[in-house]
């Protein structure tokens, strides 16, 4: 080893090799120290050269073993018919089972939020709590910090879910790219977050299309229909009022399905303070 550290080679060339993730993990198994890899990489670099092949990891933009985990966006997955658009990205996803539209990606915050209100008195500080948090295809257990202030988005994902789940964003076409083990994931941006009763936020004259006061595009809509064996000895009447009595709770669950999910503050019987959905 002491031979090949004598020999001069490009320090560019052996710190690119050292940061291989492959060659990385292979000196990580080995126990290698600093003074192991730089031996190593140098070694690897003057067999190459003595054998006449090209070892392309020499190039600070390459790597000859390959870089199959490479997240690259295309025209394609550009979700906005014109370039030079301001919207936010926002992503449909689900807290608690509790369907929201406007979960915010935000990589300038170094934490995740999720607003209070909901009739609760003014704090500057209100802790944090962890949920069930979907995203796609993505479940799993989500930290947020709470905050009580008016805000457009429903929650707000910062740096620590997107680094947890090694997502790469992109606003301007509007998606969310990574992978699920070897398989290549993508999460494009809600294009319709708002509703007409939500023109009031600033953020909405952004978007050309609006969702239905209320709408839920992942729940089906129809008419109530109750089981025969319901309906079988009623009159007409009375049958007309469970159709009508159900087709109304059926509208009252629907138009609260993408509510802000209801965060709430509770005092323990121990005079602790905690915040729940």
């Amino acid at each position: 080893m002491e031979r090949y550290l004598s020999m001069k080679q490009g320090p560019i060339a052996s710190q690119v090799l050292q940061r291989n993730p492959k060659f990385k993990s292979l000196f990580d198994q080995l126990g290698f120290g600093p003074q192991a890899r730089e031996a190593a990489a140098v070694a690897l670099m003057n067999i190459s050269e003595e054998s006449n092949s090209q070892c392309f990891t020499t190039q600070p933009q390459g790597s000859f073993l390959g870089n199959d985990n490479a997240i690259v966006f295309t025209d394609e997955d550009m979700e906005v018919p014109y370039p030079d658009h301001r919207r936010p990205l926002y992503l449909e996803g689900q807290i608690n089972d509790v369907f929201i539209r406007r979960a915010l990606v935000d990589t300038g915050s170094s934490v995740n939020i999720l607003p209070l209100g909901f009739g609760n008195k003014s704090e500057v500080t209100v802790g944090h709590l962890q949920v069930h948090l979907k995203i796609g295809p993505i479940r799993s257990l989500t930290k947020f910090y709470v905050v009580d202030v008016d805000v457009a988005y429903h929650a707000l994902l910062g740096r620590p879910w997107l680094n947890k789940h090694k997502l790469v964003v992109s606003t301007y076409h509007q998606c969310v790219k990574g992978r699920i083990g070897l398989r290549p994931l993508r999460i494009p941006g809600n294009q319709a977050p708002f509703n007409k009763d939500e023109a009031h936020y600033s953020e909405a004259e952004f978007y050309t299309e609006c969702t239905g006061a209320g709408s839920n595009p992942s729940k089906d809509f129809g008419t109530y229909l109750p089981s025969w064996t319901e309906i079988r000895d009623l009159s007409n009447e009375e049958l007309i009022t469970i159709v009508d009595r159900e087709r109304k709770r059926h509208s009252e669950v629907n138009n609260h399905a993408y509510d802000h999910p209801q965060c709430s503050k509770v005092t323990l019987p121990d005079g602790r303070i905690v915040y729940r959905l």
